[in-house]
This record gives C-alpha cells, structure tokens and sequence, in this order.
C-alpha cells in the first residue's frame, strides 16, 4: 500500500466515523481498525485527529478554489458550501459541536473569502473601486454569508436554507453591481 493510499484509507474512515459518532468519541483507534491500517500508520501521516481534520479541510478548500475561480454570481459562493454542508449534516454537526469546531470555522471562513473575493474581483473590473473599498466589500459580505451559514448549522441545519442563500445571492448582486 503506498503512502498515498494509507493516506485516503485514514480519512475516509475519519470521515465515515465522523458521520456516525460525535468528534470527541472517534479514537485512533477507531480510525485505524476502519481504514485497516496500523496504528502507526496514523502518526506517519498525522499528529492528532485534529491535525486530521484540518488536513480534510485544507483539501476541501483546494477543491473549492477550483469551482471558484470563475465565479459569476453570488450563488456561486455560497451554494457549493450550503450543498456539501447538507449532504454531510452530522458529520458537520459533529464538528461544529466539538471542540474542533474553530478549525471547521477557520476553513468555512476562507472559502466564504474566496469565493466572494472572486466575485467582487469580476463584477467591479471596470469599475475603478479601489482594492481598499473591494477589501472592505469582501470582508462585509464574507462575514455575513459565513454569519449566516453559521447560524444556520447552529439550528440544526432543521431548514432547507437553499432559498434563504439565493435570496442573499440576489440581495449581494444588487449592491455590488448598482
């Protein structure tokens, strides 16, 4: 098995454990019986679970840097993120009410930061808004949808928010365009 392999093997069964049992509850051990590995293994590639995690989040990032490089609406932003957060509800819940949380946060923020970067970069191309002003753009709008996204998984994620992240998506395209 090549490193690469054992690697994959370790997070998908981080991620299906995660899926199944609150973060605080999943072991190496766990992880390490799941992905059919040694125990060793596991701190080859990894110094803690947490450590773990963050490395997810860090790939989750890189893919969604790749559907954001040419965003074209507010949606864009946000609807990857809302989707994935919905196919994946408890283990997000799981992280979210863990004391792992801020590294899920962390990792939201840049996305939310990315992609509405992007999207303030293409619709104020020709407009001559300083970088000053798009910075302060990116940062408000940032906080908000990540705000947002935050209470929503806050309340369960009991609604099906889609709508309400549209909704802001055309109140965003509004005030960036006008």
């Amino acid at each position: 098995m090549t490193a690469g392999d054992a690697n994959a093997r370790l997070e998908g069964a981080f991620l299906k454990l995660v899926e199944e049992k609150p973060f605080a509850k999943i072991t190496v051990n766990d992880i390490v019986k799941e992905a059919g590995v040694h125990r060793n293994t596991f701190y080859y590639h990894y110094q803690s679970i947490p450590a773990m995690l963050s490395e997810i989040c860090r790939k989750m990032v890189a893919k969604m840097v790749i559907i954001y490089k040419d965003v074209q609406s507010p949606s864009d932003c946000v609807l990857p993120l809302v989707r994935y957060s919905k196919e994946h509800k408890m283990a997000i819940l799981h992280v979210f009410h863990s004391e792992a949380r801020q590294i899920l946060m962390d990792y939201v923020r840049q996305i939310g930061r990315f992609s509405i970067e992007r999207y303030i970069d293409n619709v104020t191309e020709r407009t001559g808004i300083t970088r000053h002003d798009k910075e302060i753009m990116t940062r408000f709008y940032t906080a908000g949808i990540v705000g947002v996204w935050t209470d929503w998984v806050e309340e369960n994620m009991e609604s099906d928010s889609t709508e309400d992240f549209i909704r802001i998506g055309a109140i965003l395209e509004k005030t960036t365009i006008e």
